[in-house]
């Protein structure tokens, strides 16, 4: 089973990007499982190195603490048929993405980046630039 790892934060356009992607991968529904992430900043006073994921949820109501994006996702993914769960966890975000990444031994990972201009293409967020520069898996980079 290919494993993907979908962060996914409070931007609409891009989470949809996100998604979109998955569901355009060969043999979406059969062979892929979906791991949706949101990650929260890390307090000022916690310790940077830190980072703490949530427990794996099913229900939908434990959803309340999340993105509305978050259980969007998971509604279009389970629609579609393919085997979803959902994460969470607080931390730098690229660092945290990343760490759970290796946690759950993903395949790839399907990151989104602002819609910018030509040039501005050449430049990734930061979020996005550290993932790729970081990881030592496959990253999908796609633009809302």
């Amino acid at each position: 089973m290919y494993s993907v790892l979908v962060p996914v934060d409070e931007q609409a356009e891009r989470a949809q990007a996100q998604i979109d992607a998955v569901l355009d991968l060969p043999s979406v529904t059969d062979d892929v499982t979906v791991e949706l992430l949101h990650v929260r900043k890390e307090l000022e006073f916690a310790d940077s190195d830190d980072v703490q994921i949530g427990q794996i949820r099913t229900d939908r109501d434990e959803f309340d603490d999340l993105p509305e994006t978050v259980s969007t996702a998971l509604e279009r993914l389970t629609d579609a048929g393919i085997e979803t769960r959902v994460n969470s966890a607080t931390g730098n975000p690229p660092a945290a993405i990343i760490d759970i990444a290796d946690q759950l031994d993903v395949d790839e990972l399907v990151v989104g980046t602002r819609g910018q201009s030509p040039v501005g293409k050449v430049l990734f967020g930061s979020v996005t630039q550290a993932i790729i520069l970081d990881s030592d898996r496959p990253v999908k980079v796609v633009s809302s």
